[in-house]
């Protein structure tokens, strides 16, 4: 009986006709609904306290023409004397993952769904058409906070869909509106470190040639004080954060007959481990500190000459760790091209 049940009260005309994955069948079956519950139709099936999804069980079961089909009609824009009517919301209600499920099992649907959120004037004023984009599910979830759209897309890796006037409208908003804000301040912030960091390891060493001054030893000790807290500590926070949330969802990559956590596949990420590494060893190697015990007693503050740093290899040593240092801050720049249309065409070429 309930086999019998969930066939009869789940087999209505639009599953009948997706089933035959014919377009014309399902337009003939959608088109004695009214406008105001078409979308729900396409949408939803209650069979019992179960609710099926039309639309998903097209994708599942490989009927891609009835998929493509009920995609263009959900996105098209209906009215009567009273009110408009247009599925955009109820779909991505319906389907907040729509676009991660497009771009897992059914690719070549995507641009119909992003046709689909574009309105386009029949008249033309002045040679030029009003357009309107309604891209609101594409930066904003239910919830309020930021839709992963744009994370399920470039996922993706196709570079046509990227090119969509829809994608380019809502990322370019997003980086330009949001994103852009916080990039440049968290670049600022590195390019402040770096300035720190040449500071201290080139500028002030050859302020006066033979002997340091008390006021540049002491600036000396604090530029660097601030590289091994203010930078090393926050790429290891920045480092260790990525680590934990690869763990946690079990994102690695397999390198050989190693696993490596995924974020490090971004050369960004890989670099900064670099420079946590070298920051480390110039932290242990710092010749400051070895200093600091013997002239306890007396003598020059946060010097560097002493017996326990000259003719032991721990300058060369540093100073070959402070010029790794220096290459890998300027390489972990070239993200700063995204500024520079020019640049990051250079960039790309070369």
């Amino acid at each position: 009986k309930i086999l019998v049940r969930t066939i009869l009260e789940g087999s209505t005309i639009v599953m009948k006709a997706i089933n035959t994955n014919q377009e014309k069948a399902l337009k003939k079956a959608i088109s004695v609904s009214p406008r105001g519950k078409r979308a729900m139709e396409l949408l939803n099936i209650t069979v019992g306290t179960q609710s099926i999804s039309p639309l998903y069980w097209s994708i599942e079961s490989g009927s891609l023409n009835c998929s493509k089909a009920m995609i263009t009609d959900l996105l098209t824009i209906r009215a009567d004397r009273d009110n408009y009517y247009y599925g955009c919301d109820e779909l991505f209600r319906r389907h907040p993952e729509v676009i991660q499920r497009l771009c897992a099992d059914a690719a070549a649907l995507l641009p119909t769904l992003l046709d689909g959120l574009i309105w386009r004037s029949r008249l033309a004023i002045n040679a030029q058409r009003r357009v309107n984009y309604y891209v609101k599910h594409m930066i904003q979830d239910d919830d309020g906070k930021f839709d992963k759209a744009l994370e399920w897309l470039v996922d993706g890796q196709d570079p046509k869909i990227i090119c969509h006037p829809v994608v380019v409208l809502f990322s370019d908003m997003v980086w330009g509106r949001l994103a852009s804000r916080y990039f440049f301040l968290g670049r600022c912030y590195f390019v402040f470190t770096l300035i720190v960091f040449i500071t201290s390891q080139s500028i002030l060493q050859h302020l006066n040639e033979g002997h340091e001054t008390e006021a540049q030893r002491i600036a000396t000790f604090l530029c660097r004080l601030f590289i091994y807290l203010g930078s090393m500590g926050q790429i290891f926070l920045s480092q260790a954060k990525h680590l934990a949330s690869d763990c946690k969802n079990q994102s690695f990559v397999s390198l050989g007959c190693i696993k490596i956590p995924e974020y490090l596949c971004d050369m960004q990420n890989l670099g900064s481990l670099g420079l946590l590494i070298v920051l480390l060893i110039m932290c242990t190697q710092e010749p400051i500190f070895y200093c600091a015990g013997e002239n306890a007693g007396g003598g020059d503050l946060f010097t560097q000459h002493c017996p326990s740093v000259e003719g032991t290899g721990r300058k060369d040593a540093y100073a070959a760790m402070s010029m790794f240092a220096m290459l890998l801050y300027w390489g972990l720049l070239i993200d700063l091209t995204i500024f520079s249309m020019r640049i990051s065409a250079y960039t790309l070429v070369c």
